[in-house]
């Protein structure tokens, strides 16, 4: 077992009643135990602080951390301001609604102690699906093998990200680059920080094992806010912003990279980002004039076939729905 590096969990609730209990649980029972514990509630409406306050007392908790933010601050932030108070060698952040598996801690800091080129770190994680959840397959991630985890390699597959922020860790003196690119990212989320500021230092890294049970709900923040951004655009239009959020995220990359000291292969990187960005507006070009007639003429432009076979499924879908 491994008991040198120092550990923090870090978690940002709201309105987390309904499996705050079974997180809580899954956080204390850990085989390696969490040195440092923060939990910052955004002003919840329901029991959820009330909960978290009596299995702290309950389970004499003293390493536990729990406060109650005056004003909602939005989980974006609220994350932030976690891994900034956070003060132990490797923080997890956390979700409210999962289950972490037992040596979680564990065997995500063996990789951490094996490897010194580790700042952040990601795994994988089976899935519980609610009712109102769905399932979606695990991203692929091109790797290359090295001592305690497999390094995810800067090309165009790994820039977006991959994973959920309930399998990230991430070392304490990495967090003020994750700070860096979150402000130029316009906020984009903590855990689009760490993967883009890691893999732009080549500091990235892949544990292929299922760490957590992720819960999959359409009561989570994020879900909400894609619905509501799905009933406000539609799905045609929303996969068309999709694609300029993209670009947006590309060229916030391409900006923290810029403002590094030394970044390796940096000419690579960008060329590998402004690549990706052209495609981008080609596709964003040709969903915009919904005609298949276009999707054809360019599909030797596709450089994945993916992406071919999607906006030809979407402008399909859209010119059906038109004629009926």
């Amino acid at each position: 077992m491994n008991e040198k590096l120092t550990t923090s969990v870090v978690m940002a609730t709201y309105n987390g009643e309904k499996y705050i209990i079974e997180q809580l649980k899954s956080l204390r029972d850990q085989t390696k135990l969490i040195d440092e514990v923060l939990i910052y509630d955004d002003g919840s409406q329901d029991k959820t602080a009330d909960l978290i306050w009596k299995f702290i007392e309950k389970n004499k908790l003293d390493n536990w951390i729990f406060k109650v933010n005056e004003k909602n601050r939005g989980w974006r932030d609220n994350f932030m301001e976690l891994l900034s108070a956070a003060t132990k060698e490797i923080i997890f952040t956390c979700d409210q609604d999962d289950i972490w598996l037992p040596d979680k801690i564990e065997k995500m800091c063996a990789p951490f102690e094996k490897n010194k080129n580790i700042s952040v770190l990601v795994s994988d994680y089976t899935e519980i699906i609610e009712e109102t959840g769905s399932s979606a397959k695990l991203r692929k991630l091109k790797t290359i093998d090295e001592d305690g985890a497999s390094k995810v390699v800067f090309r165009s597959e790994n820039i977006l990200l991959k994973r959920p922020g309930c399998v990230f860790a991430v070392k304490k003196e990495f967090v003020p680059k994750v700070q860096e690119y979150y402000t130029i990212a316009e906020k984009s989320a903590h855990d689009l920080a760490m993967w883009g500021a890691a893999l732009i230092f080549d500091q990235l890294y892949y544990l292929p094992i299922p760490t957590i049970k992720f819960r999959r709900h359409g009561d989570s923040s994020f879900q909400k806010e894609v619905s509501t951004a799905r009933k406000q655009n539609g799905i045609y239009d929303g996969r068309i912003n999709t694609l300029k959020r993209f670009n947006v995220r590309l060229d916030s990359a391409k900006m923290f990279m810029k403002k590094q000291e030394s970044i390796e292969n940096i000419e690579q990187k960008e060329m590998i980002i402004d690549k990706m960005k052209q495609e981008n507006l080609m596709r964003i070009d040709i969903l915009t004039q919904k005609k298949l007639s276009s999707v054809f003429v360019n599909a030797f432009r596709y450089k994945n076939k993916f992406n071919y076979a999607a906006d030809f499924y979407h402008v399909l879908k859209l010119n059906k729905s038109k004629r009926s």
